[in-house]
């Protein structure tokens, strides 16, 4: 966002932060989609996160706010849809900045995790369909796969990239993403099935190692942040490796490091499998 896309929209942040309104629902609705319409859209796709990883920890709190973004929309003759989607472990393995560029890499070659893959092609379908360039959406689907499997959507992004005053050769070698220094390994203390991983702790720890800000004025570290090995639903043996930390400072190292610990539940009996897309709202 800058001073140029939707200017009243940062000064009335800052007075929901003074007034304890951050978590209003039509506030929230109306910031994400005064940013959306001034870009001059026909047509939008809203992925509305739900649970311990996201803003919205109650289903019924994510389709009102859905449900809202959707008819600010349509009062705008505007093709509006809203996925809402499970946000109770981390979407993919990795955690942070440079780390999730290279999963985005991966997964436009069609070597991604099998949830981000999936997600990402349903999105782009339901876009495609929305924008009236295929007449189903199953028509969108095989459209969408097609783009993923014969490279041309990795292809595009690369120009995206280079439109943006960046480096499109990034995604080929990592060496020019930002690295870092440091490196620990978190091991299950039994064995047992994963049952939690709880996202918002993962991002919280991520945080604490620079990943994101705490404050206004903190710097970003692009290099550090969790790459995961092993999701929900999975088998594992006392002393698996269950994630990995990367980071490029000590200082908050330990603190980050309990966290993560703690984000892991192991269990004796195998968790039931949530759906990643929940509900479709438009």
């Amino acid at each position: 966002q800058s001073e140029q896309i939707a200017p009243a929209d940062g000064k009335l942040y800052s007075l929901r932060d003074v007034t304890a309104t951050v978590e209003s629902v039509p506030l929230i609705a109306s910031s994400i989609m005064s940013k959306k319409l001034a870009e001059g859209l026909d047509a939008l796709v809203l992925d509305v996160k739900v649970g311990n990883g996201a803003f919205m920890k109650k289903q019924v709190d994510a389709r009102r706010l859905a449900q809202m973004m959707v008819g600010i929309g349509r009062r705008m003759d505007k093709r509006v849809q809203a996925l809402i989607t499970d946000m109770n472990q981390p979407l993919g393995y990795a955690v942070g900045n440079a780390l999730e560029v290279m999963e985005v890499s991966q997964t436009l070659m069609n070597q991604g995790p099998a949830d981000l893959t999936r997600l990402s092609l349903e999105l782009a379908a339901r876009m495609i369909h929305l924008a009236k360039i295929a007449p189903t959406l199953d028509d969108a689907r095989q459209m969408a796969e097609n783009k993923l499997v014969d490279g041309s959507g990795y292809r595009k992004f690369k120009q995206v990239i280079t439109a943006q005053g960046g480096d499109p050769q990034a995604l080929d070698k990592f060496e020019l993403l930002p690295n870092a220094t440091g490196m620990r390994e978190i091991m299950s203390p039994r064995a047992g099935y994963v049952s939690l991983i709880n996202a918002g702790d993962i991002g919280r720890a991520s945080t604490l190692m620079g990943a994101g800000r705490s404050r206004k004025d903190d710097s970003i570290d692009a290099a550090v942040g969790v790459i995961l090995e092993v999701k929900v639903g999975e088998k594992i043996d006392a002393g698996s490796v269950l994630c990995r930390l990367y980071y490029t400072s000590e200082e908050h190292v330990e603190e980050a490091n309990e966290m993560v610990e703690g984000a892991f539940h192991i269990s004796s009996q195998k968790a039931e499998e949530r759906a990643l897309i929940l509900e479709v709202v438009g």
